[in-house]
C-alpha cells in the first residue's frame, strides 16, 4: 500500500471513530431525558362469557302453576291382557273381542245417534253390578278398550270405584294420583288424565284413598267434572267403573249425572228381585244396558241387549 493509501485509511478509520462517539453521545442524552420503562405485564388471557338468557315475557298461558307431576305415558302389556282374556287392539281375531263388537254399538248409538238428544250426558258410561265380583271392571276395561278401536272415537277411563279400585290392578300398572287427589282440591283436571300406550285411550285411575271417598264422589265438585267432561269433547266416550250398586250410595249418586249404566250380571249369583232392586237404584232417566256374564257354566261368555227402563 503506498503512503497515500496509507493516509487516507488512517483518515477514513478517525471518521468512523468520531460518528461512533457522536452516536453514542446522542443516545446517552435520549435516555436521560426518556428514561426506559419496564416492559408491560403480560395481558391476562381473554374469558368469554356467554350472555344471561333473556327473561321469558310472562303470558297468561304460562303464567299457569305447575303441579310438579311428571306424567309419561302409561305403557300397557298388551300380551298380558291377551293372557287374561281381554279384548286388545292387535289384528288377531279373537271370541271376546267380537261380543264386545256387539256389545258396544247399542252405547255408540245412544252416545251420539239420533237417541242422544233425549239422554242427558249420553257420552258418560257408568258400569257397575248388584254386588262385587260381577265382572264390572273386566267389563269396563273391555268396553273402553274395544271403543278406542273406533276409527273416530277416544275414551277415557275412570277408576270411580273409589272404595275397592281395580282399574290399575286389572291393567297391570302402578296406582297413581287420580280422581280423589282431584276431588280434595290438589290436582287439576290436567294432572289426573294420563295417556296410555293404546292408541285413543286415556285413563284417571282413583287416586290416593281417603275415608271420606264416598262423600267425595258425591260432591257437587264430581258433579261439575262430569258435566265438563261430556261437554268438552264432542268425540270423547267416559266409561265408569262405579261400586256395586247394592251398598254404595255414592252410584246412585253418578247415575244422576250420566247418560247411560251398564249393569253386570252373573249368571247363578244374582237374582231377579236383586237385579230389580239395584236398577230402581239408578237415575229413571238413564238409559240401562245389562250384560250376562259367566254363563254357560263358567265359562266367560257375555251377551249384551239394551234394556231402557225409562
Amino acid at each position: 500500500m503506498s503512503t497515500i493509501e496509507k493516509a487516507l485509511e488512517k483518515q477514513r478509520q478517525l471518521a468512523e471513530k468520531l460518528r461512533q462517539k457522536e452516536a453514542d453521545a446522542a443516545a446517552r442524552a435520549s435516555t436521560q431525558m426518556h428514561p426506559l420503562e419496564p416492559p408491560a405485564p403480560p395481558s391476562p388471557p381473554t374469558v368469554e362469557v356467554a350472555p344471561h338468557p333473556a327473561e321469558p315475557i310472562k303470558t297468561e298461558a304460562n303464567e299457569q302453576p305447575s303441579s310438579g307431576l311428571d306424567k309419561p305415558v302409561i305403557e300397557i302389556d298388551v300380551e298380558r291382557l291377551d293372557e287374561l282374556g281381554f279384548v286388545t287392539p292387535t289384528e288377531r281375531f279373537s271370541k271376546i273381542k267380537e261380543e264386545y263388537r256387539y256389545i258396544k254399538r247399542p252405547l255408540l248409538n245412544n252416545a251420539f245417534g239420533a237417541t242422544a238428544s233425549t239422554l242427558r250426558n249420553p257420552n258418560l258410561i257408568m258400569v257397575s253390578s248388584s254386588f262385587s265380583g260381577e265382572g264390572k271392571t273386566f267389563t269396563a276395561v273391555n268396553l273402553a278398550i274395544s271403543m278406542a278401536l273406533e276409527q273416530d272415537r277416544n275414551v277415557l277411563l275412570i277408576d270411580a270405584d273409589v272404595v275397592h279400585p281395580h282399574v290399575c290392578e286389572r291393567l297391570g300398572i302402578e296406582e297413581r294420583p287420580g280422581l280423589l287427589d282431584f276431588l280434595r282440591g290438589n290436582l287439576e283436571v290436567t294432572d289426573i288424565i294420563y295417556d296410555t300406550s293404546i292408541p285413543k285411550l286415556k285413563l284417571v285411575t282413583a287416586g290416593t284413598r281417603h275415608h271420606h271417598a264416598s262423600e267425595m264422589l258425591a260432591s257437587e265438585k264430581m258433579k261439575r267434572l262430569m258435566t265438563e267432561l261430556s261437554t268438552r269433547y264432542s268425540d270423547r266416550v267416559v266409561i265408569f267403573d262405579t261400586s256395586p250398586l247394592l251398598g254404595a250410595s255414592e252410584t246412585n249418586v253418578l247415575s244422576q249425572n250420566a247418560g247411560q249404566a251398564v249393569v253386570v250380571v252373573e249368571q247363578g249369583r244374582t237374582t231377579h228381585q236383586q237385579l230389580e232392586q239395584a236398577l230402581r237404584l239408578l237415575n229413571p232417566e238413564i238409559a240401562t244396558n245389562l250384560i250376562l256374564n259367566k254363563s254357560n257354566a263358567g265359562r266367560s261368555e257375555y251377551y249384551g241387549y239394551y234394556y231402557a227402563n225409562n
